[in-house]
């Protein structure tokens, strides 16, 4: 159910059709169709897709970010982000952040330019750690299309913080609804 959506938008924004890089997915929608979708692996289960951009493990990064030890059992990745709206990316943000937040302390994801807009719009506090390079990924650059172009980064988030946030902006916007 969530796949199509992934390759549809993802070849609908940059051109791209990149494999699919998660096991497991969250999807949200009405009337059993999918509006968003998106991938997630913990870390202490796989490598991470975008450990390929740093030059050291996740967790050396995320530790030296948060100024503390964080074990790589804490750190969750997610990716292949699509949706048909901003709004049902959103509520389906606040649902990964609710159902992963009670193993995982922090989330990791390559964001691109406007997805890092909308975290700063939305008040979910994240901090970025590197830049994704498309050369970090040989040959397997040529199935991303035009995603590079958005500027990508590896960013990271304290979950809870991202829940708060998430919470209060899906709170006023339900206000505004009803007034």
């Amino acid at each position: 159910m969530s796949r199509p959506l992934i390759q549809r938008r993802y070849q609908e924004v940059f051109g791209a059709a990149p494999a699919p890089g998660f096991s497991t997915y969250m999807t949200a929608g009405k009337d059993r169709r999918c509006s968003a979708a998106l991938g997630y692996r913990r870390a202490d289960t796989a490598p991470l897709f975008l450990e390929r951009y740093l030059d050291t493990s996740i967790e050396t990064r995320v530790s030296a970010a948060l100024g503390r030890d964080v074990a790589r059992g804490q750190i969750v990745e997610i990716g292949n982000l699509a949706a048909e709206n901003a709004m049902a990316m959103i509520a389906l943000w606040g649902a990964a952040a609710n159902d992963l937040g009670g193993s995982s302390e922090i989330a990791v994801a390559t964001l691109t330019t406007p997805l890092r807009g909308m975290f700063v719009r939305i008040g979910v506090p994240i901090m970025e750690l590197a830049l994704a390079l498309p050369e970090r990924l040989g040959e397997d650059t040529a199935e991303w299309g035009a995603y590079y172009s958005r500027d990508p980064r590896v960013c990271m988030g304290v979950i809870t913080q991202g829940q708060q946030a998430l919470a209060t902006f899906l709170g006023r916007r339900s206000l505004r609804k009803v007034a």
